[in-house]
């Protein structure tokens, strides 16, 4: 029927300009195809304008009910159950509309942000709010449910909560096809997750460990870190077989100060073959200050590539004994590269006053050539505006 409709007035219009040119003819079909693209844009235009000023006024209305009784109850010393919580809100559940639940967690999401730096949040009320309000549910349900976007949006909020998660509604989203997802479910398990929250660190995390995934599971060892002591991170590295995943865990071994598996590192650092692998291994040993493997590391100095001697130099300037100094001074005349020279120089000035006789007496040894007495010049300029 449509069909027929359209096809008799398309047939008018061409018998209308039957007799013009071609060019005119396309001039004309050309023209109102722009005119009903712009008529088009302009309703696009109107109908995105009012969708924004119902959105507005939607976020103000609900910042208006919720965010002062918020504030009153997360900072509250007293604590109220969700019934109560319920009735101080003013909030219907089973009357609620669809876009609601969203809005109200951002309003919630920044009280608890605003009470957290404060140092006044009742935890035991915000759990109680969230419970109130009904939002893990509602974020949870979009986890299980939704498409790739809003899931994923749904698992970083859920993460924001920090209010734990249901590991069976995660399981999906751990094995994703989707790399997005499954990263991003997999640090919210790692995070959340009370039972066994470092099963997948003991799987390299993810096939492909991005920068990305190292800046999650910092922040998610950070926290685990402040709610009570971490495992040995050195089981993850014994495990691995991903270099990358093996060079990020040892560098946290040095940021969380495991002392205790220096040893197990040495001997790791025996065994893997891997350059890259090797020169984390040697600084992260610097960062532990395990002085008991300074005789290994200057043994080994001459047998290493150019990057794990870099590595070994840096570790001597933070190990601090005579051992790890005379290496250094030896190692200075020994080498005829700048850089490597000016490296050295640094790491003997981290010797403190000792490091500073050496330097001084280096320079009166060099007063001729020129171009290295401005190379420790530079250190000593270096260590006064630190000092500074």
């Amino acid at each position: 029927m449509y069909y027929d409709y359209y096809l008799y007035y398309l047939s008018y219009l061409s018998s209308l300009y039957n007799g013009y040119p071609f060019i005119i003819r396309m001039t004309v079909f050309m023209v109102m195809g722009l005119a009903l693209v712009i008529f088009y844009g302009i309703l696009r235009l109107l109908y995105m304008g009012l969708m924004i000023h119902l959105k507005a006024n939607r976020i103000a209305k609900t910042k208006t009910h919720f965010e002062e009784k918020l504030i009153f109850v997360m900072k509250s010393r007293t604590n109220y159950d969700v019934e109560e919580i319920r009735q101080l809100l003013n909030y219907d559940i089973s009357n609620t509309k669809r876009w609601r639940p969203e809005i109200i967690t951002d309003v919630v999401l920044a009280v608890k942000n605003l009470m957290l730096q404060r140092g006044e949040l009742n935890t035991i009320n915000y759990k109680n709010c969230l419970q109130a309000l009904h939002l893990m549910a509602f974020w949870e349900k979009r986890i299980r449910t939704s498409g790739v976007g809003k899931r994923r949006a749904a698992l970083q909020i859920v993460g924001d909560m920090d209010n734990g998660i249901n590991s069976g509604i995660l399981s999906k989203s751990t094995f994703h096809k989707n790399r997005y997802i499954r990263k991003t479910a997999r640090d919210l398990y790692t995070s959340q997750d009370t039972y066994n929250p470092f099963r997948f660190m003991e799987e390299n995390f993810d096939d492909e460990f991005t920068q990305l995934d190292k800046l999650r599971l910092h922040a998610t060892l950070i926290k685990r870190s402040n709610e009570g002591k971490l495992p040995n991170l050195m089981r993850w590295v014994s495990s691995s077989k991903n270099p990358n995943y093996i060079i990020f865990i040892v560098r946290e071994i040095g940021y969380f100060k495991q002392h205790e598996v220096a040893e197990t590192l040495m001997e790791f650092l025996e065994k893997h073959e891997n350059r890259d692998v090797r020169t984390q291994v040697v600084l992260t040993l610097g960062e532990l200050e395990h002085h008991a493997c300074s005789a290994q590391l200057i043994a080994r100095y001459t047998l290493e590539s150019t990057v794990v001697r870099t590595a070994i130099i840096k570790t001597m300037g933070k190990l601090k004994s005579d051992l790890t100094l005379s290496f250094l001074v030896d190692a200075y005349h020994a080498t005829a590269d700048a850089n490597t020279k000016l490296l050295i120089a640094r790491a003997i000035s981290n010797h403190e006053e000792q490091g500073d006789h050496v330097l001084r007496t280096l320079q009166r040894e060099v007063s001729r050539d020129e171009k290295e007495h401005i190379l420790l010049d530079q250190v000593f300029a270096e260590k006064a505006i630190v000092s500074f």
